[in-house]
């Protein structure tokens, strides 16, 4: 029997004797565990199956604050990564009790919880003793699992729960070692517009409590971050808190930890079998939990963002491993190739090979002697000082990128030659820069034929996909050490692979920035009309939210079908973003426009129009960051909405699912929008599948 099947089964409010029952009356031979609060034992029912009891242990009132809290809050919550609660017990019975010598009648109450049970017991168990009994894999998963359900209670719900209470011994684990919080006695829950509140009861477990929840009773999810950040920085480490000293928050073991644990040959003696590309993960493991304990809880980062450098991590070890198996061909192709090789390579850059052209440069295909195809991107020679800053950027910033939703470089070639040329009707010797850079080919071309060129390849699923592959690649651009600012995403510049994956491309404006850098200014505006960002475009203002703004109109394009006009003085896209307010905003506008979709793809369509929108905000600081954007995408996290207007929606959408016209009066749209929308999308499928100020313009 599942967890579910016994969360059905069980009584929501089981009898005193029917617990006895079970547990043999609270036998210590049933004890599983115990703590501060109460005990905990192992109850098997008729049918085998087994779940926890935890029988609390009588103290004062706030005890029975405790245990309301716990009830009410674990009661509605369903999250693989959360204990589930299948019941409570409340019992009073009126008992013989001594007191102040004498005995008296009184009434005495008993508190049960009940739980799934959990073979594994918790964390505490496993992570100690200089990193024994869990490889780093597996704590890698715990970690991202426990951030996961940080997540749920946090931000997925319309009131978040402040769990206060996070250690590794309230961190149960599940088949697969699948962790699980537990314990919300000492939880808050927050109102839809409460971000955090004071309290003069500061109750928590010495060396996890956030300092301004113990200094002066602030509460916030930030007072979750910072437990979070000490759990990250045990489990990674395999140190321990010093159980004897009044050391609040952790400090010693932060101090610890940033004295011996950022140095690479440190991490490296702690895990000797451990590859790069893994040890790679934990350093930057023990750089995010020593963020989230910063003392100023604003500069923590939430957990949606977590949870997004850590799958931005597992995703680049992986890469990592997939490119050990992919590039040969970047292992047999020269670095740094020679003129004459990639004339040989192209038909000495023939017509018949190029296959692309851009504002910088024509693109050759390149046919090695293997067969292998390569892509020659040979730059113009417009203005001899850009076209160099944009070589010296392109390679710079690629060369030694690997991740699968940007366009791998494998080579540059930089020569000057002297030929004899043209030059105001005579011919002389002149110096000849070629400036030549070889890219992985890509058959399938970029993103923007399939938007508004003869291709009908894209249903809803592969748009989708190629949204999050794009968001990926940009997430692991601006989270790398010295972060990359693109500065020219657009359709042109995504490049698809023969599984229609998405590659960004085209770094020839692209920014590095210092590692302490966020933001920058320059009086050199360059950029494509209709994504670039206001701040950038008319202040010169640079940083990640420049690409953020590029990406929202790209996602807005995607979804819609609508296209930027290039052609006019809307270098914003002012008229598109509100085209998109007006007709696109309301579930019944997207059910319109997309008539064969099922209902849980009009809602992926509603995020991504949700976010595209936030991201084209004019204030930057308002944009969220890719790692927001991805949680955004994925479900874990939504923007406030109105809950009458989203009910009113849904039947919409269910109503046009099922072929009808109208639900209670309301007309769903048809007419106009709906065919210009049709018109500019060009799909063929719309089901969701199984599941100075020099400005120059381009």
């Amino acid at each position: 029997m599942s967890n579910a099947q016994i969360s059905s089964s069980f009584p929501r409010e089981p009898k005193l004797e029917f617990l006895k029952q079970i547990t043999k009356d609270f036998s210590s031979e049933r004890e599983v565990g115990h703590g501060p609060f109460g005990v905990v034992y192992k109850g098997i029912l008729q049918n085998g199956q087994v779940v926890a009891v935890k029988k609390l242990v009588p103290t004062s009132g706030v005890h029975d604050r405790r245990f309301q809290n716990e009830v009410a809050n674990l009661q509605i919550l369903e999250h693989r990564n959360i204990v589930k609660l299948l019941g409570s017990c409340y019992h009073t019975e009126r008992k013989l009790v001594e007191k102040n010598g004498r005995h008296i009648l009184s009434d005495v109450q008993e508190k049960f919880l009940c739980y799934e049970y959990l073979s594994n017991g918790s964390l505490e168990n496993y992570i100690y003793d200089e990193l024994s009994g869990l490889d780093w894999n597996m704590r890698f998963k715990i970690i991202l699992g426990i951030c996961n359900g940080l997540h749920f209670l946090h931000e997925e719900r319309s009131e978040a729960i402040v769990h206060l209470n996070l250690k590794p011994s309230n961190i149960m684990l599940g088949d697969n070692m699948v962790p699980k919080i537990t314990d919300f006695g000492l939880s808050r829950l927050f109102g839809e517009e409460q971000t955090r509140i004071l309290t003069q009861n500061v109750v928590g477990w010495i060396g996890y409590i956030a300092p301004e929840y113990h200094y002066r009773g602030e509460i916030s999810v930030k007072s979750d971050i910072f437990s979070l950040g000490v759990l990250i920085l045990e489990i990674m480490t395999g140190l321990r808190r010093d159980l004897n000293s009044r050391d609040i928050s952790s400090k010693l073991l932060i101090d610890r930890v940033s004295k011996n644990w950022t140095k690479k040959s440190h991490v490296e003696s702690k895990y000797p079998s451990l590859e790069q590309q893994d040890l790679l993960q934990v350093n930057r493991c023990i750089e995010l939990g020593l963020n989230c304990v910063e003392t100023d809880p604003k500069r923590r980062p939430d957990a949606g963002s977590i949870i997004g450098k850590l799958r931005g991590l597992n995703h680049e070890a992986s890469i990592h491993r997939i490119m050990e198996n992919k590039l040969q061909l970047t292992n047999e192709f020269p670095r740094e190739p020679k003129l004459q090789y990639v004339e040989q390579i192209t038909g000495n850059f023939s017509n018949e090979c190029e296959i692309g052209r851009g504002s910088f440069g024509v693109v050759y295909k390149g046919t090695l002697q293997s067969g292998e195809v390569v892509a020659v991107k040979r730059l113009l020679a417009v203005s001899q000082t850009n076209q160099d800053e944009n070589f010296k950027n392109e390679v710079c910033s690629l060369i030694d990128i690997n991740h699968r939703n940007i366009v791998k470089l494998i080579g540059y070639c930089y020569e000057i030659q002297r030929k004899l040329v043209e030059s105001h009707g005579r011919y002389i010797f002149a110096d000849t820069r070629e400036r030549i850079l070889c890219y992985e080919y890509l058959p399938r071309g970029s993103l923007d034929k399939y938007l508004y060129g003869a291709f009908d390849e894209l249903n809803w699923n592969t748009s989708f996909k190629i949204i999050q592959g794009i968001c990926q690649g940009l997430q692991f651009l601006h989270e790398l050490q010295r972060p990359i600012i693109h500065m020219d995403l657009k359709p042109g510049n995504i490049l698809l692979d023969d599984n229609l994956m998405p590659k960004i491309a085209d770094f020839g404006l692209s920014r590095i920035f210092g590692e302490e850098q966020t933001r920058t200014l320059t009086s050199n505006v360059v950029g494509s009309r209709g994504y670039m960002a206001p701040e950038y475009y008319y202040r010169g203002e640079v940083s990640t939210k420049s690409d953020i703004f590029s990406l929202g109109i790209l996602i807005i394009e995607i979804v819609t079908g609508l296209k930027v006009d290039s052609s006019t003085e809307d270098l914003s896209s002012k008229n598109l973003i509100n085209t998109v307010n007006k007709s696109w905003t309301k579930m019944p506008q997207i059910a319109s426009n997309y008539p064969t979709l099922e209902a849980n793809c009009l809602q992926q369509v509603k995020r991504c129009i949700d976010v595209g929108l936030h991201c084209v905000r004019t204030n930057p600081t308002e944009r969220p960051s890719v790692g927001e954007i991805i949680g955004r995408l994925d479900g874990r996290s939504t923007y406030p909405s109105n809950r009458a207007s989203d009910f009113a929606g849904t039947a919409l959408v269910a109503a046009a699912l099922a072929g009808r016209r109208s639900i209670g009066g309301h007309q769903l749209p048809h007419g106009h929008d709906q065919h210009d929308a049709a018109d500019s999308r060009r799909r063929l499928d719309r089901s969701c599948g199984s599941h100075g100020d020099s400005r120059e313009m381009t």
